[in-house]
């Protein structure tokens, strides 16, 4: 053959083996720099949220924790005391200000997405996917804006990440006491994130269940070597997964509060739950959760999940898939045990997810690069139109988190006149309205001493924060009262703290109204007319004051001074 006929049949120049690695170690580069911006943005974005209704719960418990009270007992909320203890530490590092739980919340959000790296490395040989992971992750979270994030999911989630960490590395030391160690420790984040919500402590049994199974699976034959590897997780993960509980127990029960936590968790939440599940059935609500998780809240997600299908895993990554997809499941399965679907309930869920999705991401952006810039370039248009198709902000409307995001840069590059006013309009959602919770809060700051106490007869737990006023009762909202399970044991209850704490002020709230929590379509004004003796009350002993939007603000009339005990 001629040199020249070589030469026509040759490979273009900077096609072969050597140039396409290069670029596919270029095109890796960029896009886990890409990943790392969308992490740093995105934890910018989360430091602009505001309270959303059960972040002022929290807080407000958190206030009345350092302040030597009790969870339950004496600031009544059905969540698992884990997110009180957070709140109350972003509350003593910070102060009150709404900014300490979102500093404490991107603290979260980035040791979540140093966790996801840490995996990727163990799980996967390299760290770029643990980067794509913790930008989809981030990105998610962001979206959820200021309402489904700050809550136990979110601080539960990087609980669980550490705690696959520990048990990644437990498993690939031969030392038994430091394996020992790693489990113990690893059992314990998966035991917190289980005081956050109880479902999220599944995780560690899932683990524990993959490694006896492997070893079962395994083995042939059975020496005391081989036994012992399967009992030291198990015993590391039972004791560390236990101790959590132990401390949090321990502390209930030596401040006196153990019955009050065993009435809310145990005897008021399952009745909470169980209005969900009226005429439902298992399978419907398995397959509404699994579809939920899958598609409602991140095309982005999906995408990376339809990628690891067409490329599939190695043999050497199938095992750590597995183990994630494990996990997934059991968040999945408390999601649709508890029947409300909210979406700040796949909070712990979606990093997780966001793993398994970036490897299928990172395969699929490995086999264009080595087909040249122009699969890669389609490989990102096509990635982007599916990423923007679900990316909307919940409860906001389609297409709302790029207008809401872009809202939040006008507020922080071009300052309004009455900035405080402009946030609070972005912190409003359904019938919670920023604006109309601070205008109360303000008029009973005015019209009330600090040490009168307050009473707010709605679910807007805020204003006795932002009014910082003190307690009349521990029932810090009245869904207790209106709960058709509940109501006329809770009233009663509520009319006795009443009588011994009068408060000064009640402000009574009109159209909050959220069946799926009290099984009733009243609002608190009607139910307040359904609720004879505190509307005596307030009839015989208040008077009207002023009307600020959906709240009506009564003031104890001052000649007639309402009296301890009065009305026994």
């Amino acid at each position: 053959m001629s040199s020249a006929a070589t030469a026509e049949n040759a490979p273009p120049a900077g096609t072969g083996p050597e140039e396409r690695n290069a670029f596919v170690r270029t095109t890796t580069a960029v896009a886990s720099w890409i990943s790392i911006f969308v992490v740093v943005a995105s934890a910018a974005l989360v430091l602009t949220f505001d309270h959303g209704r059960d972040q002022s719960i929290y807080s407000l418990v958190a206030r009345e924790i350092l302040d030597g009270r009790m969870p339950y007992r004496d600031a009544f909320d059905f969540k698992p005391p884990g997110i009180f203890l957070v709140y109350a530490f972003a509350r003593a590092l910070f102060g009150p200000a709404m900014v300490g739980i979102r500093i404490l919340e991107v603290g979260a959000m980035l040791g979540s997405a140093w966790g996801l790296v840490r995996l990727s490395e163990i799980f996967f040989g390299r760290r770029n996917v643990g980067l794509y992971a913790a930008a989809l992750a981030s990105q998610v979270h962001a979206q959820l804006d200021f309402w489904h994030t700050a809550q136990p999911e979110t601080f539960g989630g990087t609980m669980t990440i550490w705690g696959l960490v520990l048990s990644a590395r437990a498993l690939d030391t031969t030392e038994r006491r430091r394996a020992l160690g790693l489990w113990i420790g690893a059992g314990a984040l998966f035991g917190a994130s289980g005081l956050m919500k109880p479902p999220l402590a599944g995780a560690g049994a899932v683990i524990v269940f993959l490694v006896v199974a492997r070893e079962l699976v395994s083995k042939r034959s059975w020496s005391r070597s081989d036994a012992l590897r399967t009992w030291v997780p198990t015993l590391g993960m039972v004791v560390g997964g236990a101790l959590p509980f132990a401390i949090v127990l321990s502390w209930f029960a030596a401040k006196g509060a153990l019955h009050d936590l065993h009435e809310v968790l145990f005897v008021f939440t399952p009745e909470y739950t169980k209005i969900s599940w009226e005429k439902q059935s298992v399978a419907p609500m398995a397959y509404y959760g699994f579809v939920e998780w899958l598609t409602s809240y991140s095309s982005a997600l999906l995408a990376g999940m339809v990628c690891l299908l067409a490329f599939r895993p190695t043999r050497r990554e199938l095992p750590a898939v597995i183990a994630v997809l494990g996990c997934i499941f059991i968040h999945i399965a408390g999601i649709v045990m508890q029947g409300k679907f909210f979406p700040y309930h796949w909070g712990a869920t979606f990093p997780l997810t966001a793993l398994i999705a970036a490897l299928g991401l990172d395969k699929a952006l490995t086999f264009s690069a080595r087909r040249g810039p122009i699969a890669v370039g389609a490989f990102a248009v096509l990635f982007s139109i599916a990423a923007y198709t679900k990316c909307s902000a919940p409860n906001f409307g389609e297409g709302s988190f790029g207008h809401r995001t872009k809202e939040r840069l006008e507020l922080l590059l071009s300052p309004p006149p009455d900035p405080v006013t402009a946030w609070d309009d972005l912190a409003c959602i359904a019938d919670v309205d920023a604006v109309q919770n601070r205008a109360v809060a303000k008029y009973v700051n005015e019209h009330t001493k600090p040490t009168d106490p307050l009473f707010v007869w709605g679910f807007e737990c805020a204003i006795y924060d932002m009014a910082d006023r003190p307690l009349a009762t521990r029932y810090i909202y009245n869904v207790p009262q209106r709960a058709i399970w509940s109501a006329k044991p809770m009233q009663d209850a509520l009319m006795i703290e009443l009588q011994k704490t009068p408060p000064v002020s009640i402000v009574v709230e009109h159209h909050d109204v959220f069946p799926m929590v009290t099984g009733s379509a009243d609002d608190s004004a009607v139910s307040l007319s359904k609720f004879p003796a505190l509307r005596d009350m307030i009839d015989d002993h208040y008077e009207f004051a002023e009307n600020i939007g959906d709240f009506d603000v009564y003031m104890r009339r001052a000649e007639e001074p309402y009296q301890v005990g009065l009305g026994d």
